[in-house]
């Protein structure tokens, strides 16, 4: 009969257990052994964040501050590009065109907003690396709807101008934060 006795320690230290407050997985408290870096949330970006806010978007305090351009990839008839975030306003970009012959790789800067500019345009500008030197590069990324030459869908059109290169227009696809 001594079971009864260990079954109500085993409930009442179960049911404490349940009872403690939750704590956030997804941080990492700074200590000897471990670095002071949070580690990435599990949550979804589809789930809300933070006083409600979309996982999904940057914050009012962010606009202006943190380019809106994480990573992107567009393309169009017989050329590519591929734009990386490397920091808060500079992005990495490879650009590839001519059926795939031609490939270079180069720097462009989100600059903000350009004042007679439409808020669906993002603009990065800088330069790219070429065979025949650094070129001036610009890249204008509008919020649009977008079926690219097989009929696909894309939410996101793209211009790309290089000094020296023919203007390439296309569509792509924005990464979501």
């Amino acid at each position: 009969m001594r079971l009864i006795p260990l079954v109500a320690i085993v409930s009442i230290a179960f049911a404490a257990g349940c009872a403690a407050p939750d704590q956030a997985k997804d941080t990492v408290t700074p200590d000897a052994t471990t670095s002071a870096t949070p580690a990435r949330s599990a949550t979804p970006t589809s789930d809300p964040g933070p006083a409600g806010r979309p996982m999904g978007k940057i914050g009012a305090d962010q606009v202006g501050k943190v380019s809106p351009v994480p990573a992107f990839k567009g393309f169009g008839e017989h050329w590519g590009i591929e734009i990386q975030a490397t920091g808060e306003r500079s992005h990495k970009v490879e650009l590839t065109w001519g059926s795939g012959s031609e490939k270079a790789s180069g720097t462009v800067d989100y600059k903000g907003q350009p004042a007679d500019a439409p808020d669906s345009l993002i603009v990065l500008s800088g330069e790219l690396a070429t065979k025949q030197g650094a070129k001036p590069m610009v890249v204008e990324i509008s919020r649009k709807d977008c079926t690219d030459d097989g009929d696909g869908a894309h939410q996101h059109g793209v211009q790309v101008t290089v000094d020296g290169l023919p203007q390439m227009r296309g569509c792509g696809d924005l990464a979501m934060y």
